[in-house]
Parts: C-alpha cells; structure tokens; sequence
C-alpha cells in the first residue's frame, strides 16, 4: 500500500508539472524500499532532459522486459529527445531510429500512442507514405472506440495534423483540453510535440495557433517595492494584478514575502490558484525583522496566511542578514533563475510581475526589472504614484571585512589517500598538472587558489567562468593515466560548485588574499557526496547560471541530497555542456 501511494504521488508531481518533486518522490520511495519506481524514475528524467542518464537507467533496470506500451516506448521516447537535443532541427538518423522503434512497438500492442509518435517522427523524417498510414490508424482506432480523455483526443489532433487536417486538429485540441485530465504534465508534453512538428512543417505559420490551446501556464518571478498601503491602494494594485494574472496565464509563481507588493502580489496569485514558492534572500527571522515587520503588524499575519499557502518555502541563502543590500539582490537572482528553470521543464514560458513606485527605477525593484529584462524576460509591471515607505530598523553593525559574491569550486581524488607512496609524484604530475593547465586560460576571472594534498579550491569571478572551467577540469581529469595510479579505470576527480556571498580579506597565516564564510562551508559538503567524474552544482548556481542569456551548459537535476558532516539536505544538479550549443559557444 505504501508503495502504490508513492507511485499515486509521483504520479500527481507529474500531472502538476512539478518534475522536482516527482523525481524526489521517486528517491524517497526508494529509499524505503518501494518497489516498482523504476519505470517512473526514467520517465521523469526523460521530461526533465536528462536523456543521458535516462538511456543509461532503462537498461540498467531492464525496462523493456516490463513488456508494456509505457515501457516499450519509453527508450523510443528518449531515443526521440536525444534525436532533437541539439534543436528542433533534428538528427535525421536518430529521430529515424526512434521512429523505427515506435513503429516496431505499435505493431506488437496495435497501441494508437507508438502509433502517433512513429506518425509525427516519420512527418518530421520525410517518411510522408509511412507517416499517412500510422496517422489513418489512429484516427480509425479513435473513431471506432470513442474515447474522450486528454492524451486519446491530443493524440487524434497530432494524426490530423499529420494527415493536413488543421480545423479538425484545432477542434480535437480544444476538446482535450477541456477534459477532466487535461492537467499541465499532459499539456507540456503535448506543447513540445506539436513545436517539433511545427518547426519541420511548410505551412508552420498555420500551425501555430494549434500551440495556444495546450501551451502550458507561465511561471512568474513577482518583486516590488516595500509599503505600508492603505485600502484604497491595495484594492487598485490587487485588482489590476489580478486581471494581469489571468490575462498572463500564470499558473506558478517565485518570490519572496516582503510586505506591500511581494504579499500584495501573493495574495492575488493565492486566490487565483496559482501554486506559490516562496524563496527568501536569507535566514526566515532576520527576514521578517527586515522586510515586512517595519510595515506592521497586519503584515506580519499577512505574511503568515501566505506561507501557510504556499507550496514550498526556500532559502537562497542560510546565512544571517550583515546589513548589505547585496544579500537582496543575490535572492532575487536566484529566485528569478528558479522561475526561469521551472519554466524551461515545463517547455513554457515565464514572466515577471513588479509593482513599483514611478519613480522607482533606482529602488532594488528596479534592478531587478532590469536583470530579468537583461536575461531576456518580459516583465508585467504596475506603478504606483507614490507608497509610503515603513521606517527601518537599523542594520546589523557593518563589518569591516568586504564581501563579494562568487563562483565557488572544491575538488578531490577518490581513493587518493590509499595511493600507494611511490604514485604521489604520479598523482602530482597527472592530476594537479591537468589542473593548472586547464585553469590557465581563465586567469582574469580567478579570484583564488588553493591546493591542499588532493584538494583544489578556486574562487571565480561569476557562475559562467566556474562552469566553463569545471567542465574543462573534468575532461582533462578524464585523461589521467589510472593505471600508472594504481586506482580502477575510470576514477577520476569530482567537483562541487556553489554560487554565494564571501568574506574576503587578508590572512594572517598565510599571508595572502583568502575567501571565507559559510557559502565557502555549504561549498565544502558537497563534494564529498559528488560522484567520481561528475560535476554537482546547487539550485542557486543552477538558478544563477539559467540567468546567463545563451550560457552553453545545462543542469540535470539529481535530488534532495544529505551534505557530509551533517551540513543538512540540498537540492543538486549535474552540470554538463548543452548539446545545443556548437563548439564555438563553448
């Protein structure tokens, strides 16, 4: 029983478009030794883009012997994202191989969903004979049973697209998404698979109003200027986001609970039903004493009402607030970059709702409207003619020792303390020899260095720098001679990266330069629990980097993950570079 209420919970994290959660639940339910998760655990990471480690697992696990539709078209299903990971123009070879295979699964189950797919890949191919024929089964299999659920009337529309009958497509569409099981999951999957049919198509102008019925809602970053307020006010602000809410169809949301337009904000997208994340700069009470009690106290059960509402409550930061805006702004980065990953697994878009003051442009509010514009989002902003601002309380002492916020990097040797003595000389020319080599051309954006036995630590300038030059790390570590070390082929170095605030100042000992604080120590946990030749990041590099316009990496979430030393749970990605990206990106 226990085991089907996680597969019932995974399965609602899917239906929600919550892939984080489903691929949590997926580990939790393993962890207890549920059985049957296998084939979920592979289905989400297919939706999350991980196709890679998705291939690896399914034969790992054998699903094919499951002997299911859903299994047997799971690999055609990955086999169709590694075909389009560099675009929605194609590898010709591989989307013909997946459409080999869901044709080869149609036949032994006579299923319309191989039948579709295998239609819309052999459309995409060129195979226009084979892609007539599958489409005219489906069709005929759906006429002779009826069924009006999402995913049996979506997949008549794909066979009518396929087959040129766009008006029928448009009617079959709007019929499914009007069925009970229209949920985002179903939607998403949809969107993408008529974008790909779209993208290889002569008429794609007409087909493109096909993508609005099942586009999926937008994810929203909402900010804006702290207030006190007054009815009159809130009631104009309240009902004008409201209708930019509906008007925007924003269906999830990211941001933090500063009192005025944050709760203000919040409120509406509560009562619109839109799912809430909050995401605080740093620690919660430090928070509350900063941003929303100077208001009042109704601000303060305001606050209260929406997080007990909300669907998650995150910190960007543990750290304490030291009295510097850049804490802030470093929140509101990784909050924007949150929304912006939501929204890319989701195959949607995302936007920002503000209020400002008119004049608000020099305000933290107005950095932020210009950081998502820069990252090439579009903003929904109200303004205000004038809010009354509540009186701070006095910042924490200054602290004399400067501050910055930077790309983190801790790496080390698996098994390198059971080398034998005469591989140390080995070790050094091998290993730590790649590493110079490699962190040579990124000199101008290293800030600090250091190396202690088999560890590297380096302090870079931004995220981009710290993951171009992990990834570089990691392929030359890949070539280092295992044999000649005495460790299994295949061992090489893992590297943990963070993105946080520092302190920075002279050490005494050392004598030199030195970046320090506890973004340094989170930075520190997490590469004990990396992988031998894996690069792990945390959300708020991943959020941070999802920031960079065009950045040629991608992040493939690995779960909620216990640091060493009892450091706590943190969600991590896996860092690699884009298949979408040529070499000249990278």
């Amino acid at each position: 029983m226990l085991g089907d209420e996680t597969t019932n919970s995974v399965r609602a994290a899917l239906a929600r478009g919550d892939l984080l959660a489903a691929y949590d639940e997926v580990a939790r339910g393993k962890e207890l030794g549920h059985r049957g998760l296998d084939y979920l655990e592979v289905l989400t990471l297919a939706r999350l883009g991980d196709t890679e480690r998705g291939l690896r697992l399914y034969e790992t696990y054998r699903l094919a012997s499951m002997g299911d539709v859903d299994a047997l078209s799971l690999k055609a299903r990955l086999l169709k994202d590694e075909a389009f990971a560099s675009g929605l123009a194609p590898n010709r070879e591989k989307l013909l191989q997946a459409c080999a295979l869901y044709a080869a699964v149609y036949r032994r189950t006579r299923s319309s969903y191989p039948a579709i797919n295998a239609a819309t890949l052999a459309r995409i191919g060129g195979r226009s004979r084979l892609a007539n024929a599958l489409a005219g089964v489906v069709v005929e299999q759906h006429s002779s049973e009826g069924r009006q659920d999402y995913f049996s009337l979506a997949t008549l529309a794909e066979a009518l697209v396929v087959l040129g009958d766009i008006d029928g497509a448009a009617a079959a569409l709007s019929r499914a998404v009007r069925a009970p099981d229209a949920d985002v999951g179903s939607r998403s999957t949809t969107f993408l698979q008529l974008q790909r049919l779209v993208s290889a198509s002569y008429d794609a102008e007409e087909l493109k109003g096909l993508l609005e019925p099942v586009r999926p809602p937008k994810v929203a970053m909402f900010c804006g200027n702290i207030f006190v307020g007054y009815p009159e006010l809130e009631a104009r602000l309240a009902a004008d986001m409201r209708q930019v809410i509906v008007d925007e169809k924003v269906g999830f949301a990211y941001g933090a609970l500063a009192a005025g337009s944050d709760i203000l904000i919040a409120e509406q997208l509560i009562d619109a039903g839109v799912e809430l994340h909050i995401v605080l700069p740093f620690a919660e009470a430090d928070f509350l004493t900063q941003s929303v009690a100077p208001s009042g106290e109704e601000w303060v059960r305001r606050y209260a009402g929406c997080k007990a509402r909300a669907a998650s409550l995150t910190l960007a930061s543990n750290m304490s607030f030291v009295g510097e805006q850049a804490q802030f702004a470093y929140g509101s980065k990784v909050t924007m970059g949150m929304a912006m990953l939501r929204a890319r697994h989701l195959n949607g878009d995302s936007i920002q709702l503000a209020v400002v003051e008119a004049e608000g442009t020099g305000t933290l509010s107005g950095s932020d409207i210009a950081a998502w514009g820069a990252a090439g989002g579009r903003s929904a902003v109200l303004r205000a003619d004038r809010l009354q601002r509540p009186v701070k309380p006095p910042p924490p002492p200054e602290s004399v020792v400067k501050r910055g916020t930077y790309g983190l990097m801790f790496s080390d040797f698996p098994g390198f303390t059971g080398l034998d003595e005469r591989a140390l000389p080995i070790f050094w020319e091998e290993v730590m020899g790649r590493a110079a080599t490699a962190l040579e051309r990124y000199e101008d954006v290293i800030r600090e260095r250091n190396t202690w036995g088999d560890a590297l630590y380096v302090v870079f300038e931004d995220a981009r720098s710290t993951a171009a030059a992990a990834l570089d790390l990691s392929e030359e570590f890949g070539k280092v001679d295992c044999k000649a070390l005495g460790v299994p082929e295949g061992t090489a170095m893992r590297i943990a990266l963070h993105y946080g605030t520092t302190y920075f100042g002279h050490d005494p000992v050392s004598r030199r330069t030195t970046y320090y604080g506890s973004e340094v120590s989170r930075a520190a946990r997490i590469e004990p629990v990396t992988p031998s030749g894996s690069v792990y990041v945390t959300e708020p590099f991943a959020a941070v980097l999802e920031m960079e316009a065009d950045h040629p990496f991608t992040c493939n979430y690995v779960g909620k993950t216990e640091l060493a030393k009892g450091y706590g749970v943190y969600p991590l990605y896996r860092l690699r570079r884009d298949p979408m990206m040529t070499s000249d990106d990278l």
